[in-house]
């Protein structure tokens, strides 16, 4: 295909699925210092500060510290076993568990063979009371790939299930529950692993290019891969498009379906409120690369 008459028909796609945008400008909190992770729970929302002390917690009137972690650099949350919660620390190479209360009750910093992981950063479910989490790696183009999915049993056992993933970042379960996808950051795609009985991970495909997507518009930052990740109520995938602004709600046929737009450029991760209500909290950052990192979560209602 003529790559102009390629380029131009990406356009049209992707002006076709702006028709269908709406943007995210119900801001909830505007004074996060780099959020991730959001997570709803028990009417309160929890999200994680990678720039401030570990998890917040906001009740719709006042914002409060559900957890201080020193060093952590926190990156991702998940409940886990119940009522505990795993807190991904980036900068410390750990994942935390914490009672229902906040308490620390034990960490992890490496895998049931002993090899240390490098920047815990997400985490989806099993669908059977374990974990998958991703471990991004080392975040540069030009060093050797080394980013890493793990899985974590419901009874504590860690164990590295894939490898050789440039800057795993956001992941979920497919619709049906036979696959995993996972973000791979730095090649700006989508991969798919089937899951196999043990939980461990079959050969990886590539599920989605997000330039394939929603190609980049002129302007727009090159910087724009996939994110944070998540499947949603509506049966749609979450796409957090880091570099772009957006969150791309693509369908199982891999078809742009909409496009939540926010102010942040830098789109960390979203999750979802109560049943039934179309709500999405999106977490977004003003400035990566500049402390103390500007961000805000907003909250938008399909």
């Amino acid at each position: 295909m003529n790559i102009r008459f390629s380029q131009a028909l990406g356009l049209l796609v992707l002006a076709a699925a702006l028709m269908g945008a709406a943007r995210a400008d119900a801001v909830l909190l505007s004074e996060a210092a780099y959020p991730e992770g959001p997570l709803w729970r028990d009417g309160k929302l929890l999200y994680v500060e990678y720039a401030g002390p570990g998890i917040k917690m906001w009740d719709g009137r006042r914002l409060s510290t559900y957890w201080s972690g020193e060093h952590c650099g926190a990156s991702g949350l998940i409940a886990y076993r119940g009522d505990h919660i795993l807190v991904a620390c980036y900068d410390a190479n750990t994942v935390v568990e914490l009672d229902r209360t906040g308490k620390q009750l034990r960490t992890f910093d490496k895998d049931r063979a002993g090899r240390p992981f490098i920047g815990p950063n997400d985490f989806t479910a099993d669908g059977g009371g374990g974990i998958y989490l991703t471990a991004s790696g080392v975040y540069d183009l030009k060093a050797p790939i080394s980013g890493t999915v793990l899985h974590l049993s419901e009874s504590g056992a860690l164990v590295e299930v894939a490898n050789l993933i440039h800057y795993s970042n956001g992941l979920t379960l497919t619709k049906d529950g036979k696959s995993l996808l996972v973000a791979e950051m730095l090649a700006g795609r989508i991969l798919s692993f089937p899951i196999l009985p043990d939980g461990s991970l079959g050969p990886r495909s590539v599920w989605a290019r997000l330039s394939d997507l929603a190609p980049p518009t002129p302007g727009e930052d090159g910087y724009n891969g996939p994110d944070g990740l998540k499947l949603g109520p509506d049966g749609n995938y979450y796409i957090a498009q880091n570099g772009s602004g957006r969150v791309l709600v693509v369908n199982d046929d891999r078809k742009l379906v909409r496009i939540i737009t926010v102010p942040t450029p830098y789109v960390t991760n979203m999750n979802f409120g109560a049943a039934g209500t179309g709500t999405v909290y999106i977490t977004g950052v003003f400035d990566p690369w500049k402390a103390p990192f500007p961000g805000a979560v907003y909250r938008w209602k399909n």
